[in-house]
């Protein structure tokens, strides 16, 4: 039995939502506020691969105090990351209560 690429397409019928973020985005207030949350996602994923790189690149070569440092900035750059990533979903329950 041979499928198409005529015959078969498992995406008919599904059509894109934004679910709870749909009356948000409906304005230019909300499109701003989800642009400036995409671009502070993208600096906050930046600055968390810049220090794992720095953490890396201290340890590899044995700077003990180097290493102290950039631990706690990825420890504050990974917190801030997950904040970020998690305001979406905060806003979904908040919204759906």
């Amino acid at each position: 039995m041979t499928y198409l690429a005529e015959e078969f397409n498992p995406f008919d019928g599904v059509s894109p939502s934004f679910g709870p973020f749909a009356p948000l985005l409906e304005s230019k207030f909300g499109m701003f506020l989800g642009l400036a949350w995409l671009i502070g996602f993208f600096v906050c994923a930046y600055f968390l691969v810049e220090a794992i790189a720095r953490a890396a690149k201290a340890k590899r070569q044995g700077i003990g105090g180097d290493l102290d440092e950039t631990r706690g900035e990825l420890v504050r750059v990974a917190a801030a990351t997950i904040g970020m990533a998690s305001l979406p979903v905060v806003y979904a329950i908040l919204v759906s209560a």
